[in-house]
């Protein structure tokens, strides 16, 4: 297998990004329509139709410990509009996460996770939200026994 030189890394390494690529967010409380979308990004970004509002966000990808994998964010509060969604939330509120081609709109999203995040706590400060990222369907949940199907997992059964 060919080993990249150091010369060739920092080749690799200095050249820029052809195409900007931009992270969206979008929250959801369970059993409510209002959407409250954001953009990773210094300007407002309009996707296939809507508006994602700038945000300064940050996630810490979290160490590998025991349990449930679970990112950490924060949530600049500068114009308070995510804090009073975070706030009124009574249920559980779910998290898509996009992230997109600056230079083609049109295009699908390059990941899309669809709505298979949320966010099972947070808290708020005077400048910030702090809140966990989690997978919807978590390891530790417990799983229904039964017999494997040919309707369940009809791949099992190909070839």
């Amino acid at each position: 297998m060919p080993t990249p030189s150091t010369d060739q890394r920092h080749t690799l390494n200095r050249r820029p990004l052809v195409s900007p690529h931009i992270i969206l967010l979008e929250f959801q409380e369970d059993g409510k329509s209002l959407v409250h979308r954001a953009a990773i990004n210094t300007e407002n970004v309009i996707w296939q139709g809507e508006t994602y509002t700038r945000a300064a966000i940050t996630i810490e990808l979290p160490e590998t410990r025991d349990g449930e994998t679970r990112a950490r964010g924060t949530i600049s509060n500068v114009d308070r509009f995510f804090s009073r969604a975070m706030d009124s939330a009574r249920q559980r509120v779910n998290c898509r996460l996009l992230l997109i081609n600056a230079d083609a709109l049109d295009a699908p999203p390059l990941i899309d996770t669809m709505n298979l995040l949320v966010i099972p706590n947070a808290s708020g400060r005077s400048e910030s939200i702090s809140f966990e990222l989690a997978p919807r369907a978590g390891l530790l949940e417990p799983v229904p026994f039964k017999q494997t199907t040919k309707q369940d997992f009809p791949g099992i059964w190909l070839g």
